[in-house]
């Protein structure tokens, strides 16, 4: 059935004063209501379909319906500035058309202009009445008419205190209108943050002590400065700390922090915390509306939250409020510091919009243990979503991005056990796709980008280049393309490499030289690699030769794009460990034919298992028997303990995702522990291979062992993990307790066998010996156990 078949639908669209179009993108047909003709200048008798809205009109949205969620926009037509919603209309999980409502902002914006400008009118009319109302009460309490009673006095002193509130009500109603009409103006001046508090802080102490309240002020350093308006910033937390007031329980007290932090030097903070009932969720955002009402019990107008809101964001800042269950209300805004010159300057406000660069629903994750830092964080992540939730541990961040699965996580290095949460969200199912930035300092660099982070951001960070990182990040996403890495000193080769590979579908990343590249690629990990020769410094064959020798990136086939086309240069190539070699220039289609090839050939001659593409049986197989000559080699089996337990309760997404990470955490150990040719394989499920020399298998197997028990836990429940086990059936269906999941590793020195079959049959015996004993365990040759650790639990 059409989506335009119904009169009444027609009916009730053609009378909405909004302009409305619904269309039917598979015929083509449009219907057009009055109020849409009028606002897109369309003949009341003309035939609309959706080719005449987009030739003759100029107007198209209907392709802004594919993403399947409704999207806002504002769109010039001529002279008029109309917002507009696309709507998708889907029919058996396909998008058949969209309905368009347009407002035009014109109207929009004249309306609010004339009920500011009489909202202005009035304030002055009230103003004056109220000041021969205040002064005639001031001169009465003075005495000067006449000595009153107490009780007299009581009486005028409550006129007096009245009318005191009434004037402060009129200079927010004027406020609101002014906001309403963005007409409020901020001056630039140097504030010293942290004295301003402590002023206003003293302004509300006798009203705080009519409720037995305690003001407290905190301030990370001295002179915490600012460019902003000291009068405006004052009435902001002001508002704040009154609003603190009066939802305070009596004999409770107020905390103000103040603070900056090392993070940026262009962002500090204001929170204000009261001890009263706590806010729910869906209340707050609205408390910041004029006129609403909160579902608590103390009353009050919101137009102070509402005018706070305008006067920060016109500071180019944020404010939010956060509430807990038990903890009362923290109100907390940010601001630029912008600069410390101090001159004044009028800024006129531009509101910033609520905004949901994020996508809608969207959220994004904080993850930090240094709370200051953490809103800090916030305030700025707050431009790209209104959303944003933080977790103070590990614990708290994993269970907010497994349960809330935010766009973006934003990690601070410096957070206790960090490189463990990266590494959990890189391979966790449920959080895999969030897109993670780092912030920290460049000595933690190379470990934190290795542990799993998307991008990192050294201290300090600039706001700016702080979201568009961001912001990258999640328009990027985490694709499951292969990885290529292209290395040329020269930069328009990398960017043309780049991009064609981007454009057939290539995850791509690339360096400069040949250390930049290394680095890079103990990150990324690499499926392939298209190198330069003639780069300064160390060139592509060497390049090569250390790639071959890095146990952790040594398997990626390597593709050689060079301007020399000599034999001999061609053959060097080779012998470095070279998979292809092509000179320059070469045909773009050409390029990705021969990486797409040699992804290809790589896959079918390791077969490299697909959950953690490490070298198959049979080229483990093939390793082994090559390195059976080697006196010093020793090959290790490895082998998880009660996966299958850990299957069935957490299900086989989870599972996975522990053999991923296992492989990773192999990865990352030989590679730092191990030595040049080391070999890593993955047999099937739980089974892993790995080959080192005698002097350093002690101290990988320690280290894998240490690693594992320390990733592993975090993929478990708290209360399992406190209790160190979980309960399911085993193999034969009986229930039983499993504990936390632990490593047993065999050592085996090939000097000691003489075939495949002869080591298989030694390991399968260790792996028993192992098994035997408690948590994590490593045997070697059989009988010499080197280091047992209990799994944590």
């Amino acid at each position: 059935m059409s989506a335009l078949s119904s009169d009444r639908l027609r009916l009730a669209v053609d009378v909405m004063v909004d302009g409305a179009i619904v269309a039917d993108t598979r015929s083509g047909e449009v219907f057009v209501n009055a109020a849409a003709r009028e606002m897109l200048g369309i003949p009341a008798d003309a035939d609309v379909d959706t080719n005449y809205l987009k030739n003759d009109v100029g107007f198209y949205p209907f392709d802004l319906a594919v993403s399947g969620i409704p999207v806002r926009e504002e769109v010039r037509i001529g002279d008029r500035v109309l917002h507009s919603v696309v709507t998708p209309l889907t029919e058996n999980g396909e998008t058949v058309g969209a309905i368009v409502v347009l407002r035009d902002l014109g109207e929009t914006a004249d309306v609010a202009s004339r009920r500011a400008e009489f909202a202005q009118v009035m304030s002055h009319e009230l103003r004056t009445p109220l000041t021969s109302i205040a002064g005639a009460l001031d001169i009465v309490l003075s005495g000067y008419a006449g000595q009153l009673t107490d009780r007299q006095l009581r009486y005028v002193d409550m006129a007096r205190q009245a009318a005191t509130r009434m004037n402060q009500l009129v200079d927010q109603l004027l406020d609101l209108a002014r906001a309403q009409a963005g007409s409020i103006t901020v001056s630039a001046a140097h504030v010293q943050l942290d004295r301003l508090a402590r002023e206003v802080i003293d302004r509300y102490r006798g009203a705080a002590a009519t409720k037995q309240l305690t003001i407290v002020l905190g301030a990370s350093a001295e002179d915490i400065s600012i460019l902003g308006d000291p009068e405006r910033l004052s009435q902001v937390l002001g508002n704040l700390i009154a609003n603190a007031i009066r939802f305070s329980p009596a004999g409770g007290v107020i905390d103000v922090q103040v603070f900056g932090s090392p993070l940026s030097e262009d962002a500090v903070g204001v929170s204000v915390h009261n001890m009263g009932e706590p806010i729910p969720a869906e209340d707050r955002e609205r408390v910041f509306e004029p006129f609403s009402a909160s579902s608590r019990r103390v009353g009050g107008t919101a137009l102070g939250l509402s005018i706070s809101r305008t006067i920060i964001e016109a500071h180019g800042g944020r404010i939010w409020v956060e509430s807990g269950h038990v903890n009362g209300t923290k109100f907390v805004f940010t601001l630029p510091v912008s600069a410390k010159e101090d001159k004044t300057i009028p800024i006129a406000i531009e509101q910033q919009p609520r905004r949901r660069v994020l996508g809608e629903g969207s959220c994004a994750l904080v993850a930090d243990d240094d709370p200051r830092r953490a809103l800090l964080l916030k305030g700025l992540l707050m431009s790209l979503t209104e959303r944003v939730l933080v977790g103070s541990d590990v614990d708290s961040a994993l269970a907010i991005a497994r349960t809330e699965h935010p766009a973006l996580a934003v990690v601070a290095g410096a957070m206790s056990d960090s490189l463990a949460l990266l590494a959990i969200l890189d391979h966790d199912p449920d959080t895999h796709k969030t897109a993670v930035m780092v912030v920290g300092d460049a000595e933690r660099r190379a470990d934190l980008l290795a542990a799993g982070a998307d991008d990192l951001l050294e201290f300090p960070i600039q706001p700016a280049m702080f979201r568009d990182a961001c912001l990258r990040l999640v328009e990027q996403g985490r694709r499951e393309a292969p990885r290529v890495l292209v290395v040329d000193d020269d930069s328009s080769i990398r960017q043309i490499c780049r991009e064609v590979l981007e454009l057939g579908g290539y995850q791509v990343r690339d360096a400069g030289s040949a250390n930049t590249a290394l680095a890079e690629a103990r990150r990324f990990r690499p499926d392939m690699f298209l190198l330069d020769v003639l780069m300064p410094g160390t060139d592509g064959y060497r390049l090569a030769e250390l790639i071959r020798s890095d146990p952790s990136i040594g398997m990626a086939p390597i593709m050689f794009l060079s301007a020399r086309g000599d034999t001999a240069d061609k053959v060097r190539a080779f012998r470095s460990g070279a998979e292809d070699y092509m000179v320059k220039p070469f045909d773009t289609a050409e390029l990705l034919a021969r990486v797409a090839k040699a992804l290809d050939r790589q896959a079918r001659e390791l077969g490299a298992s697909p959950t953690t593409q490490l070298p198959g049986a049979d080229a483990i197989q093939g390793e082994i028997e090559r390195r059976l000559v080697d006196p010093e080699a020793v090959a290790c089996y490895l082998d998880l303990d009660n996966l299958k337990a850990f299957n069935d309760y957490y299900g086989y997404a989870k599972a996975n995702a522990v053999i991923r990470q296992t492989g990773d955490v192999i990865r990352a150990v030989v590679t730092k522990h191990g030595g040049p040719g080391d070999f890593i394989g993955h047999i099937a499920g739980d089974d892993f291979v790995f080959i080192t020399s005698a002097d350093r298998v002690d101290t990988v197997c320690r280290a894998l062992c240490e690693r594992f028990d320390h990733l592993i836990r975090l993929y478990y429940h708290p209360t399992d993990r406190t209790c160190g086990y979980i309960e399911t059936k085993d193999r034969f269906g009986v229930q039983r307790r499993f504990p936390i999941m632990s490593v047993s590793i065999a050592a085996i020195a090939l000097a000691r066998v003489k075939t495949y079959a002869g080591l298989a049959e030694l390991a399968a015996n260790g792996k028993r010996l192992a098994k035997t004993l408690s948590g994590s365990s490593y045997v070697r040759d059989g009988q010499t156990i080197f280091a047992v650790t209990t799994a944590a639990g």
